[in-house]
């Protein structure tokens, strides 16, 4: 196993992503132009102004159900916003916690990232271990069309009440997913490049359709958070389920990326993941190249933003300048009246 990513690894795997998600984000953009009624900007001018509320971004590592954070929030007396990611909706759902905004962002794997709102057409996608094998929503692991069931008469009765915060990266299929489960988009641009420079993609996608950008950090989680404190002005931001990393002793074939680095490393996959130790747990966690490089830029962007963030996913590697890795009971205490 590695120890951190050195500056060339960061840049290729800048370079990697933007490669993978230009292309088909724009393709996909102009899929959606049909679909556009608001934007975030809209949104913003709908907000009560002065009303500052704190916010709790619930993103879906695997400290989300084994810290039972969804609980410990639904049992407090916070009163701010409640920021889901795709990947924790069905969690929040099942625990009778309805948030007040729903951000997904990824382009890739449709037949992954569509399971998040509950896939109608589940039973004709072809087979996929991809839950099986990974920490993430227990409850997808058994019995799959059983649950899918489920999430779709969730995702269907409480749709109404999410506002969705949707790039237009987004497979126009989940687009659809979510307009038919009846919920509200605000649709966003992810910010892929410098949108200064001349060839810039960012650029391009905003000449078609005119919607305001925002910073992904190259992730959902990471986008949460960004709109939390840009669009909704919340000053104290609350994380939960932020992992960027897998619990100690984690094998390699039960991570996200385990297919790519048996591709990348065929004969010792392992020598892809990195080991990271975290003194506030006395822990070691483990987390490979992806994951590493989503947390060195939240940990860049943190002391720069217009707010407090406590890291409250008691797990993971998120910590440093600009984050405060404390207890889910303390953070509330410091967010509770919003």
């Amino acid at each position: 196993m590695m120890k951190k990513l050195n500056e060339q690894q960061i840049q290729l795997i800048s370079d990697v992503t933007l490669k993978k998600t230009a292309e088909i984000g724009m393709d996909h953009a102009r899929k959606n132009t049909p679909y556009i009624r608001n934007t975030i900007k809209d949104l913003k001018e709908q907000l009560v102004e002065n009303e500052q509320k704190s916010s709790i971004i619930i993103s879906a590592g695997p400290s989300l159900h084994r810290n039972e954070s969804i609980e410990l929030i639904k049992n407090s007396d916070f009163k701010g916003y409640i920021v889901a990611v795709d990947g924790s909706l069905g969690q929040c759902l099942r625990n009778g916690l309805i948030p007040d905004f729903l951000v997904t962002v990824d382009p890739h794997w449709l037949n992954r990232m569509i399971r998040w709102f509950g896939d109608p057409k589940l039973s004709e996608r072809p087979e996929d271990d991809y839950f099986q094998r990974q920490d993430l929503d227990p409850e997808l692991n058994t019995d799959e069309l059983a649950r899918n069931e489920e999430l779709i008469e969730l995702v269907n009765c409480y749709g109404p009440k999410i506002k969705t915060i949707i790039s237009t990266c987004i497979n126009p299929e989940i687009t659809e997913r979510c307009l038919s489960a009846g919920m509200e988009l605000y649709w966003w641009n992810p910010l892929y490049d410098d949108y200064e420079k001349e060839d810039s993609i960012s650029r391009k996608v905003f000449q078609f359709n005119k919607i305001p950008c925002m910073v992904t950090g190259g992730n959902v989680g990471t986008s949460a958070w960004v709109f939390s404190h840009s669009v909704l002005e919340s000053k104290d931001v609350v994380v939960v389920g932020m992992d960027n990393s897998y619990p100690p002793g984690t094998k390699v074939i039960n991570t996200q990326y385990y297919e790519f680095l048996m591709e990348v490393f065929p004969e010792k996959p392992e020598t892809g993941l990195i080991e990271v130790y975290n003194p506030y747990l006395k822990e070691t966690w483990i987390t490979d190249m992806a994951y590493c490089w989503y947390n060195e830029i939240f940990l860049k962007m943190a002391p720069l933003a217009s707010c407090k963030t406590y890291n409250c996913t008691e797990g993971g590697i998120l910590f440093g300048d600009g984050v405060e890795f404390i207890p889910l009971s303390a953070g509330l205490k410091r967010t509770t009246n919003g």
